[in-house]
């Protein structure tokens, strides 16, 4: 391993195993992570920065590509110290990617930093949704970063996020809630709705029956998912490492079952990662008592806070996924606006192909998702 080297910046970066990635609570930045995303395409790189008074540790994934080529992408890292913004922000990850490129090759054509630090809050003016992933004037509200830095054209993992504080007792996480958040858990429990966790084994034997309600959701939202093997190894890969613990939720009725969430908690936080449901019994609200249940059961082992993991930027009613955000706030979380994604060439001219590719990549997912049926020309290449 390199011992590291100070650049004028004062910036030391050296590698080190993934099994050293401790301190953070993002699931995409563990350990599990990089053991689970390991594999022909994907190779996962862990880095340790330092950079005084600030030190950080991260999860960097390098992707092949086409013609030899690769890029790399750190999923909601690194960590950001809340000094730097903006002109500061721009210097320590430009120095950073520097220091990077001589780990990642030469084929590496450019870097994407997914960052996760927290932008504050947009003015209620600017709060509307953006109508697709591709405008960029989205992610220059809350920051902006300077040249050669570039906003990435497509989000990769979600901007916004609500996080449920788990330090208040039941009965005030109840009633922190939305009125009808806290209805419809009372109304699964009184109509019978059963919620099971399974863990190990367990939870891979019943991943069949969760994916088929998988897949339903899917074509109702006309959204791409990956296929069984991809969850089942979720779950394997789990078994190997210690500090992370995914479980299975399945909600049941009479024999018949409704909705079904996977949930990994690392540390002081449990994220909520993918959900499943099916048009049986819907009425029956099972996907409430699920969330309710997952976060019982984080509060109950010492998680301090619950992730919702994921909603649209803006509240407004006429978003076609205002029905999730609507969903995941009526919880009481606090919602949390994310640094964006951004990118640093290497390669300016195989970037700008790339970029021309994503955007037509964007373009068609827009318009599947719309309704339309075209399909997809490109593989999805985040968490999901």
């Amino acid at each position: 391993m390199s011992s590291g080297v100070r650049n004028e910046d004062s910036l030391l970066l050296r590698p080190m195993a993934i099994s050293e990635l401790k301190g953070s609570e993002g699931i995409l930045q563990s350990e599990f992570w990089g053991k689970f995303r390991a594999g022909p395409r994907w190779t996962p790189l862990a880095f340790y920065w330092e950079l005084q008074p600030s030190s950080g540790r991260f999860l960097l994934l390098l992707r092949g590509f086409h013609l030899g080529l690769k890029f790399a992408y750190i999923p909601y890292g690194p960590e950001i110290p809340e000094s730097l913004r903006n002109e500061e922000l721009s210097r320590f990850l430009c120095a950073l990617a520097d220091e990077l490129r001589a780990h990642l090759g030469a084929s590496c054509f450019f870097i994407r930093f997914d960052l996760a630090g927290e932008a504050g809050e947009i003015p209620e003016e600017e709060s509307s949704p953006r109508p697709t992933d591709g405008d960029e004037n989205f992610r220059r509200r809350a920051i902006q970063l300077n040249r050669p830095l570039r906003p990435a054209s497509r989000r990769v993992q979600p901007q916004s996020t609500a996080i449920l504080n788990l330090g208040p007792d039941e009965k005030r996480l109840l009633a922190n809630m939305h009125r009808k958040t806290r209805y419809n858990i009372g109304l699964a429990a009184r109509k019978g709705v059963v919620v099971t966790r399974y863990v190990g084994r367990p939870a891979i034997a019943r991943l069949g029956q969760w994916y088929r309600l998988y897949r339903e959701t899917a074509a109702r939202n006309r959204i791409s998912i990956h296929d069984m093997a991809y969850y089942r190894r979720l779950f394997r890969v789990n078994e190997s490492v210690a500090r992370t613990r995914l479980s299975l939720y399945i909600a049941e009725h009479h024999g018949d079952t409704l909705a079904g969430i996977i949930v990994a908690r690392l540390g002081n936080r449990a994220t909520y990662m993918y959900g499943a449901s099916g048009a049986l019994k819907r009425e029956m609200m099972p996907n409430h008592l699920l969330q309710w249940t997952a976060v019982r059961d984080a509060k109950a082992e010492g998680a301090t806070e619950y992730d919702f993991s994921g909603i649209p930027h803006g509240n407004s009613p006429n978003h076609p996924m205002y029905g999730l955000w609507r969903f995941k706030v009526g919880f009481g979380g606090r919602i949390l606006h994310y640094l964006g994604a951004w990118d640093y060439p290497y390669r300016p001219v195989f970037y700008r192909l790339f970029r021309c590719a994503e955007r037509l990549r964007g373009y068609f997912v827009d318009r599947r998702k719309a309704g339309r049926g075209l399909n997809r020309w490109f593989a999805a290449y985040g968490r999901k």
